[in-house]
């Protein structure tokens, strides 16, 4: 949303925020809780007028997006529409991957789905994708844990895989976790390019 309001040619619309915080995270939840929850947010904004929903959430648009897009919304709502953040970061990782190594560092839902790494492929074949679930990195920033020496460790320790295999793109799968852009971006390196999701979406 920060990033959106930022944009002089999305200023002329009106937006309604709904941050859904009583049930988050959803990354650790069922594809069938995930689902439930976002086409009730969903049916919410529409309700209060809105014509088009942006899923922020990597969770919910991984999980549940393709779903309410072709079972739910023709029957409900066939004039309105839904939009998810998957699609624009894969365009933009395969645009800008020089070695074509991308690190996807995201919840265990949207990394089990592997809906960005379809994506990606989509986008060009010839991508090596790797995937790295980091549960504990979105708890940490509900409790305002951003700069704190165990929160770092902790993203060194979710790193360490994907530098592993030397990446050199390093998408945020996350909402929250542009949140720690700085300390993300530190522990991957120099060689990595971390891409911030909010502002390629």
């Amino acid at each position: 949303m920060k990033e959106i309001l930022k944009e002089p040619a999305l200023a002329r619309y009106d937006f309604v925020y709904l941050g859904d915080t009583a049930r988050a995270p959803y990354g650790n939840r069922s594809s069938e809780v995930i689902c439930n929850w976002t086409r009730e947010s969903v049916e919410r904004l529409f309700q209060d007028g809105c014509e088009l929903v942006i899923l922020a959430c990597f969770t919910a648009s991984a999980v549940a997006l393709q779903r309410l897009q072709q079972e739910w919304l023709p029957k409900h709502w066939p004039n309105k529409r839904i939009l998810g953040v998957l699609i624009p970061l894969a365009e933009e990782a395969a645009h800008i991957s020089r070695f074509g190594r991308v690190g996807i560092l995201g919840t265990r839902a949207t990394v089990q789905s592997g809906a960005l790494e379809t994506e990606l492929k989509k986008q060009r074949a010839d991508l090596q994708i790797f995937a790295q679930a980091a549960p504990l990195l979105v708890p940490l920033v509900e409790e305002g844990w951003l700069n704190r020496p165990e929160t770092k460790k902790i993203i060194r320790y979710y790193l360490r895989p994907l530098k592993q295999k030397h990446i050199d793109i390093l998408l945020l799968a996350c909402t929250h976790y542009p949140l720690l852009y700085k300390e993300i971006a530190a522990a991957a390196g120099k060689q990595t390019q971390v891409v911030h999701p909010g502002k390629i979406v």
